[in-house]
């Protein structure tokens, strides 16, 4: 694997600088194109998504997770992106996306909140006119090549949810909303609302069949890809909590160590999850009577990691005190971030679906979750295609 050591640091020193100034991450995207990790998942690349190496790229999301938060999102986004590109471009979309990514360091990105008048498709045999916008536009003013998702009027036989990929060169400054970005944390993030309304596009800028985007086990199972991120921002607090407290030569008192010790705990149950979470995803993924397995998997994951992060953020606060979260101090950014990017939209709902599951299952704990069966669960069949509140907002900054 190549040593992205050296890029983890400069995204780490450049984070205090750029919220200080409250510009865009240039330098930091800058960088990563520079270093090739955009490329990690690509065809030949080391993390090729053939190959199925999802607990690698967990590890990768979570380093770059680990060195700043707001880059950490935006990265997942291409990650994500080129994941949707992999699963359901033809062969001619897949060579010209994938090239772009490649020999022109393109960054791509996922759109998929809706502002308040959410998106349609108007598509014809030769171009798709976008009418309404996105917000929690992560990398507004950074990404290449968006992907937004929006109803079209093709008849489809399931969902009308379509999905198409804009180049943001075709996307006017005008129709950008600077100003609808004001939140806690992640403000490197440029999250900003974006009217699409009347861009005209070639229909070759539509992405796979209207539905496919809410396929099972895809859409939830990716969940674990953003929770990487979030534990590599609970590493970096750790970290950055245990050097404020060397500095003040406050390491040997008795409640700092208890402290120390669980937050140690929590990330490591986390790092556990996440690893089964990346291997049960490959062994399972290509098995349809497994999906919804892997799906209350991967939301079981995504909830741990949120409990994690929130038990480190409250023992990192214990630890440093007041002083510790002054601004524009480094570890204060660090909790706001995190604080922020874990409010991810039903997490209630998302406990109990993957409850559902649970208590569905015919034999014990072992069984719907430890195991690797060679049988296949005899669970009745579950439509696990999203069609609730839940998808239309999906995840925030998505």
């Amino acid at each position: 694997m190549t040593d992205y050591s050296t890029l983890y640091e400069q995204l780490d020193q450049l984070a205090i600088s750029t919220e200080q100034s409250g510009r865009m991450p240039a330098e930091e995207i800058l960088l990563l194109k520079k270093s090739g990790i955009l490329n990690i998942v690509l065809p030949g690349e080391e993390l090729d998504f053939a190959t199925d190496q999802t607990a690698a790229l967990l590890d990768v999301l979570k380093a770059v997770g680990r060195s700043n938060g707001a880059v950490g999102r935006i990265f997942e986004g291409h990650i994500n992106t080129l994941y949707l590109i992999h699963l359901y471009a033809d062969n001619a979309q897949r060579e010209f996306w994938f090239n772009e990514v490649k020999e022109n360091r393109k960054l791509f990105g996922v759109w998929n909140t809706d502002d308040t008048t959410g998106i349609t498709f108007k598509v014809s045999s030769e171009e798709v006119i976008v009418n309404g916008g996105k917000t929690f536009c992560s990398g507004a003013d950074l990404v290449d090549y968006a992907l937004i998702g929006g109803k079209t009027n093709v008849p489809a036989n399931s969902s009308d949810w379509q999905m198409v990929i804009v180049p943001m060169a075709d996307v006017e400054e005008f129709r950008i909303d600077r100003d609808s970005w004001q939140p806690m944390g992640m403000k490197a993030s440029v999250s900003y609302t974006i009217d699409f309304s009347g861009i005209r596009l070639s229909a070759q800028a539509l992405l796979g069949q209207p539905g496919e985007y809410l396929k099972a086990p895809y859409f939830l199972g990716g969940s674990i890809r953003f929770a990487s991120v979030q534990l590599g921002m609970a590493e970096a607090i750790y970290n950055k909590t245990v050097a404020f407290l060397r500095n003040l030569n406050r390491l040997e008192d008795p409640f700092q160590k208890m402290r120390i010790g669980k937050m140690a705990m929590a990330i490591h149950s986390g790092q556990l999850w996440i690893d089964k979470g990346g291997k049960h995803f490959d062994e399972w993924k290509g098995t349809a009577a497994l999906h919804e397995r892997l799906v209350a998997y991967a939301n079981l994951t995504r909830l741990t990691i949120e409990s994690v992060c929130l038990e480190v953020l409250q023992l990192s606060t214990l630890c440093v005190g007041a002083k510790g979260l002054m601004g524009p101090g480094d570890l204060e950014r660090w909790h706001r971030d995190l604080s922020y990017y874990l409010r991810q939209p039903a997490p209630d709902a998302t406990l109990q679906n993957a409850a559902n599951y649970l208590i569905r299952t015919d034999k014990g704990i072992q069984s719907a979750l430890h195991s690797n069966p060679s049988h296949p669960s005899s669970l009745p069949a579950t439509d696990l295609t999203e069609s609730s509140t839940t998808t239309k907002e999906r995840f925030i900054f998505s």
